[in-house]
């Protein structure tokens, strides 16, 4: 990545400022409001659609946090987000139907590469995250920027889904990796046991 010039400033600073004035208006409203304990889930849905969000379910639990531009997040029919989740908006992030999020998890989106010089950007860079239908992230999973994760796949709780998981599965660890298919208590394939 080149270096940043004199003429870089006024879209930087741009940036910087569009960041601060949300930070003070939508998301007092998405962060402060609509995810606070006392918010019926219906409502909280509500306001997330009238705010931006693409939001398809009322199933999202208090203290939902999203930094960045609401109108790139996009969450499914059946989907349910548990207490705590984090989404980074810097980037599109585009979670399919039906799946399920332990406490938690948190979803990134920002790079920051290497610059000429041998030091790391402070201008980060959006990479899509897409999560397909039916799948389940275990508490505190942390999905990173870039990565796709296939319908069905089931990550296990703390772990860190740092490239692809195309393979319907479990998957486990820090870096996540396929550990097989999902297996029910009677051994039958399809259930998910992730710590949810």
């Amino acid at each position: 990545m080149a270096r940043r010039t004199r003429r870089d400033w006024p879209r930087v600073l741009a940036e910087q400022v569009w960041i601060d004035l949300w930070a003070m208006t939508a998301g007092t409203l998405v962060n402060g409001l609509l995810g606070a304990e006392p918010v019926p889930r219906v409502l909280r849905w509500l306001g997330y659609r009238a705010l931006g969000l693409r939001v398809d379910t009322p199933n999202i639990f208090p203290g939902l946090r999203v930094a960045g531009r609401l109108r790139n997040v996009e969450i499914g029919a059946g989907t349910f987000l548990n207490r705590e989740c984090f989404i980074e908006a810097v980037a599109e992030v585009r979670i399919g139907r039906d799946c399920q999020f332990g406490p938690q998890v948190a979803i990134l989106t920002s790079h920051h590469p290497w610059t000429a010089d041998g030091s790391v950007s402070k201008y980060p860079q959006g990479r899509s995250v897409r999560i397909g239908d039916r799948v389940w992230l275990g508490a505190r999973t942390i999905v990173v920027p870039g990565v796709t994760l296939a319908p069905d796949v089931a990550v296990a709780a703390g772990a860190v889904v740092a490239r692809d998981c195309l393979e319907p599965g479990l998957y486990a660890g820090v870096p996540a990796r396929w550990v097989g298919p999902a297996k029910s208590a009677d051994g039958a394939d399809g259930a998910r046991g992730v710590g949810s």
